[in-house]
């Protein structure tokens, strides 16, 4: 695969004196070492070069040009500009350490997959990107343990109650494969509830090129009927595979045939967040060509770990969720995510026996016992924080927020600390009260301002249950609307609700501790805790990166963009035909703006009433793979983008909006001096 760097094909330079004109046939251009981070100098994109030192004529399938190195004032050069360039020779930062390097990792955490006769010999094969650096000298971490998530994440107690075999372990890397020992061996038995082991260093002949992708093979066994740690999560479309077999050798035969499909009895509910996840490394780290370029070790909960994005929702390099993807664009941050959904600050690093959550930071001291003394990041990014509200304030951000603060700080005196705000939390429901006449329900709440006749609202928590479904409304007056239904007794009993779907900005209301602005309440806790980040109150962090521009809808008041206020298109072909005969795919205007894994809410044409809601399965220009359904849509019904479905975790346009909303420059804050 090409080596790239800054979206375009790395050049081979061979470095001539000052003064020559023509080397291999080409005109001589002068190059200049852009600063660390910058992308683009004078308005000119800054090319990543490879110094070479041999008689090379082609690298990166491109003819080798001859350079020199300007180092005064000059802008031209043998005619031409001087070109922005880096990689022209600056030495690596510290080639002997090992350093965070790969996309996609992932802690062990959620729910456990139980082996099945027949398949309970599993090969996982994984796909991580490299650096915009070469590596050279690879391990690898298992663990034998994993995380909750939800309630009382991040403690560590999940275990599977029985061992783990390893059985081999093999990167490829351009087709070549490259086998892994431990301790000399080509296998390992990984304990239940063990701190798990790490793979001997693998030293290849030739650097991993820049930006490269490495396949991971680990082949792993249980006993039938016994359980296996949760890791990831298949990524079918790029080249990720799960395989099962009654024994190893059959594995192996798969060497041979690498694309072939994953075993359909463990490739189930793709795309979603009951798609299991299977075995693999947590903690990989490379030495290489470091380029003193930042490393980031980030504390996070389900956003950061992308709770609303599974699998086919991965870009090129396998990132999910926006803050993967943000740091992974542009200038490339390598990062380990050591969190997961429901983490919270003030359980993490913290507890033992059945509480503990240091286990994973216990296999990163590891990393630095084996490095020599060095740490394998450079700075923490705090992304922490969502989970931890509460009332006071001050248990909120002093024992909860600042408390986890200075675990981190005791753990890793002097480590540079970036936080980020936690996002908002709206509601798209309003409490109602029900009544009817025959098949008629009249529905009475706090104020309709925010309603318009014909809009779709899902009524739900009412009994008798005929009540519950999304409704075409009319509505009759400053606190009341009605709707047809299949009729029922009357009134109707239960805690009801109406919501929008976050169909506009002008319906969310703020969850509890979410009231925007801050105003020194409880009520505005989350509001408060982004204050004193931004004022770096007690210490709580060295920087911050904020994300509310990035986020927030247009009326700029901490709430959600509704989804009128994201890019939307229409059918331009009506699907379905008598709403008995199915249909898989629709035709959209455009098609660029979505992507697979992404729910959608398709309305009428005037964008009020909700006909389908269906989720994309793959995009291919401009038609649209779906489940199939026999839902007539018109020629011009409106196609949305789903915001969220809870108030908080960004669905894939949010995803998109946040990472391209938070400027690149703000990675500057993560160097450290």
């Amino acid at each position: 695969m090409a080596e790239i760097f800054n979206e375009q094909r790395v050049i081979g330079v061979h470095i001539v004196p000052d003064g020559t004109v023509l080397h291999n046939g080409q005109r001589v251009v002068g190059i200049r070492e852009a600063e660390s981070g910058v992308l683009f100098t004078g308005g000119r994109r800054v090319l990543g070069v490879s110094v070479l030192s041999g008689s090379e004529v082609i690298y990166n399938e491109q003819v080798v040009v001859g350079a020199v190195i300007i180092r005064d004032d000059r802008t031209l050069y043998n005619g031409m500009p001087v070109v922005p360039v880096s990689g022209s020779g600056a030495a690596p930062a510290d080639p002997d350490r090992y350093m965070f390097f790969a996309t996609r990792n992932r802690m062990p955490s959620g729910a456990l997959v139980t082996a099945a006769a027949g398949t309970n010999y599993v090969c996982s094969k994984i796909v991580v990107s490299s650096p915009s650096y070469r590596t050279n000298t690879f391990r690898f971490h298992f663990s034998g343990f994993a995380s909750t998530e939800g309630g009382n994440s991040p403690q560590e107690t999940v275990y599977a109650g029985n061992a783990t075999v390893i059985d081999g372990l093999l990167i490829r890397i351009g087709g070549v494969f490259h086998p892994c020992s431990f301790a000399g061996t080509a296998g390992v038995t990984i304990p239940d509830q063990s701190q798990g082991t790490w793979s001997d260093p693998l030293t290849l002949a030739d650097a991993v090129a820049a930006e490269t992708e490495i396949e991971i093979w680990l082949f792993y066994h249980t006993d039938a009927g016994q359980m296996q740690l949760p890791v990831y999560r298949i990524q079918k479309h790029r080249g990720e595979r799960i395989w099962g077999a009654a024994d190893y050798a059959s594995l192996l035969a798969f060497k041979d045939t690498p694309d072939a499909d994953s075993t359909p009895a463990l490739d189930t509910n793709y795309a979603g967040q009951t798609q299991p996840q299977y075995y693999g490394p947590d903690f990989m780290v490379a030495k290489g060509d470091w380029d003193g370029r930042p490393v980031a070790l980030v504390a996070c909960d389900s956003i950061g770990e992308a709770r609303q994005e599974f699998s086919a929702a991965a870009d090129q390099r396998g990132n999910l969720g926006w803050l993967r993807k943000w740091l992974d664009s542009g200038w490339r941050i390598p990062h380990v995510m050591i969190g997961m959904p429901g983490a919270a600050a003030f359980r993490e690093l913290t507890g033992s026996g059945a509480s503990i959550a240091t286990r994973r930071w216990a296999i990163v001291d590891e990393i630095i016992a084996f490095n020599g003394g060095k740490r394998p990041f450079t700075v923490i990014l705090n992304q922490m924080g969502q989970n931890d509200t509460t009332t006071p304030y001050s248990t909120f951000f002093t024992t909860r927020y600042l408390g986890f603060v200075n675990r981190l700080r005791s753990r890793y005196s002097g480590a540079k600390i970036v936080a980020l705000p936690p996002l908002g939390r709206t509601n798209a429901t309003i409490s109602i009260t029900l009544t009817s006449t025959g098949a008629l329900a009249t529905a009475t709440c706090a104020s309709t301002a925010h309603l318009v006749s014909g809009q779709s609202l899902v009524i739900a928590g009412a009994t008798p249950s005929a009540y519950n479904g999304t409704y075409a409304i009319s509505v009759t007056g400053p606190t009341t609307f009605t709707y047809t239904f299949a009729g029922g007794t009357s009134p109707a009993t239960g805690t009801i609700t109406a919501a929008d779907d976050f169909r506009t900005e002008a319906s969310q209301t703020y969850a509890a501790q979410n009231s925007y602005p801050a105003d020194g309440t409880d009520a505005s806790n989350k509001w408060r805790l982004r204050n004193d980040i931004l004022a770096k109150t007690s210490a709580c962090c060295d920087d911050s990166i904020d994300t509310l521009g990035a986020w927030q809808g247009p009326a700029g008041i901490g709430k959600w963009p509704g989804q009128i206020d994201l890019p939307s298109s229409v059918l331009t072909v009506q699907a379905g035909t008598d709403g008995v005969a199915t249909y898989t795919s629709i035709q959209v205007a455009d098609g660029s703006i979505f992507s697979p894994e992404q729910p959608l809410r398709i309305y009428s044409a005037d964008g009020l009433t909700l006909l389908r809601s269906p989720a994309i399965s793959a995009v291919n220009g401009n038609v649209l793979t779906l489940a199939a359904a026999a839902t007539v849509l018109p020629a011009g019904s409106l196609v949305r983008q789903a915001v969220l479905p809870d108030g908080v975790h960004p669905l894939p346009a949010m995803v998109k909006r946040i990472r391209l909303g938070v400027a690149q420059g703000e990675k500057e804050k993560l160097k450290v001096a």
